[in-house]
């Protein structure tokens, strides 16, 4: 299984050629908060909607199947779990798959560089997964 890209971005477009359109990539945020400090606010909302996208190949013809997969994001430093979801990559009938995942909003902890994790559960111990990351700085 090989990991192509996983980025974050605003907008995407499939086309019948099978290219990916991707408009607005993005992995720093400069917010203002109306509570005074990023720190203090519960959850962040993305206006548009931000648009987590992860691209997999299987590469043989043993990974062409239903693989378990975890999308999670991660606090700054790393050391927490903010939220996760078990998702599904249906390999069965294609070679590669595209994963979109629309993330109205975004739970804060404070500024810092948040961590988005793809991870195909049975290769996620070889290095095999994607990550985005996203700084929030306040203004």
């Amino acid at each position: 299984m090989r990991h192509d890209w996983t980025p974050l971005c605003t907008e995407v477009h499939t086309h019948d050629t099978g290219a990916i359109g991707l408009e607005n990539v993005f992995s720093t945020l400069l917010i203002t908060s109306p509570y005074g400090s990023a720190g203090h606010a519960e959850s962040f909302l993305f206006d548009p909607p931000a648009i987590l996208v992860s691209h997999w190949t299987a590469e043989f013809a043993a990974e062409r199947r239903l693989h378990s997969a975890t999308v999670q994001q991660m606090a700054p430093g790393g050391d927490r779990v903010l939220w996760a979801d078990n998702l599904e990559f249906d390999f069965r009938f294609q070679t590669s798959y595209f994963m979109t995942l629309i993330l109205q909003d975004m739970q804060l902890t404070g500024v810092g560089t948040y961590e988005f994790h793809v991870l195909l559960e049975e290769f996620a111990l070889f290095g095999e997964w994607g990550r985005a990351s996203l700084t929030i700085s306040e203004a």
